[in-house]
């Protein structure tokens, strides 16, 4: 009888033993996954491939994309896929403004599985507007950073992901370009992410959105010195919500006429009262002081991170970084003193108008 039992207890820890083996052996055959673009932010050096005068040259409304090859180097080897480009914006595609208009990527799903591009379909790329330039070059790493500064804040806002390319003309006619860009996460990826869903509903006011999240974004503005925005009309605006009846949140994008990125075509909406981007308007609406002291808060908070950001980047020359830091010595100067708090965020604030 008791060899029945030593039997029965040696067959249970063989069971035990092969199941462990089982799991373990599972567990290692999981499915790769590749890592997610926005989730490092590792500069990534890449190389693409087309024909670029006939890229650059389509700026008209109905643009087309354009086939090229995007390549980067994994280790050993070399990672190389099937995109398509076209040109994108508005002011920029002006010859007159930009040599190089901004760009936006199409990926091939297949072609880009199991690389640092896949689940992605279309990409913002903010780039350079005039070759070899070292200003336009220190305007794309300014407005890089304020989209860093901005989550700083709060993580509803698009995460970016800063690469080099080199442009390579498929015609043999153009010399090998190499710039600094950027690439900005898709809107409802960013929602999705926040746990949200996009909103493309306009004409809605700021007051009907989350009233402390637009308070405090229309604040950030004003510390980066941009007011080339506008939330009824989506400017510069996109909405995210819980669910598509509550109050959506504002997130901004697009900052190149911001001061911190000192555009030299940068100048005010002619309706504003301000002579230069680099006079700052709050642009939101009108605040008791205590709902402004709470978000100014947080903006004291977070002040030691936001100096950091700039001070410790090296992408910014000294010149820039200074004058960033001057920049925001000012407005910590403006939310820290209550006259001022008035004059900006009071008395020159927008009101609700009723009829």
């Amino acid at each position: 009888m008791r060899s029945f039992f030593k039997i029965q207890f040696l067959f249970l820890i063989l069971i035990f033993i092969s199941a462990r083996l089982y799991s373990q052996e599972a567990e290692n055959e999981k499915p790769f996954e590749a890592p997610y673009l926005f989730g490092s932010d590792t500069l990534i050096e890449l190389s693409i491939t087309t024909n670029i005068k006939e890229l650059i040259r389509d700026t008209g409304k109905k643009s087309k994309y354009h086939q090229a090859r995007l390549s980067y180097q994994l280790g050993d080897s070399v990672v190389s896929m099937l995109v398509q480009l076209k040109t994108r914006g508005h002011y920029r595609k002006n010859k007159n403004v930009c040599a190089f208009p901004p760009l936006r990527i199409k990926f091939d799903k297949a072609s880009s599985s199991y690389t640092l591009f896949h689940d992605q379909d279309k990409l913002k790329i903010v780039g350079h507007c005039r070759n070899n330039n070292s200003r336009f070059q220190q305007m794309i790493f300014q407005e890089y950073l304020i989209y860093k500064a901005y989550q700083i804040l709060t993580p509803e806002g698009f995460s970016v992901r800063l690469a080099r390319i080199t442009y390579k003309d498929s015609a043999k006619e153009v010399k090998n370009l190499e710039e600094y860009v950027f690439f900005i996460e898709d809107f409802e990826k960013m929602a999705k992410r926040n746990g949200k869903i996009p909103i493309y509903k306009d004409r809605i006011h700021q007051n009907n959105t989350m009233i402390y999240e637009v308070t405090r974004m229309a604040v950030f503005q004003f510390m980066v010195g941009n007011t080339d925005w506008g939330v009824p009309t989506l400017h510069n605006i996109k909405m995210i919500a819980k669910t598509p009846t509550s109050r959506p949140v504002p997130v901004p994008y697009d900052f190149d006429w911001a001061s911190l990125v000192n555009a030299p075509y940068a100048v005010p909406n002619e309706k504003l009262d301000i002579e230069s981007i680099h006079e700052r308007l709050y642009r939101g609406y009108r605040r008791t002081p205590e709902e402004l002291e709470f978000v100014f808060k947080e903006f004291r908070m977070k002040k030691e991170s936001f100096y950091s950001l700039y001070q410790n980047s090296d992408l910014l020359t000294e010149k820039e970084i200074k004058r960033v830091i001057n920049y925001f010595d000012e407005f910590y100067d403006i939310i820290n003193n209550p006259k001022l708090v008035k004059r900006y965020f009071i008395d020159n604030s927008r009101q609700v108008r009723y009829k």
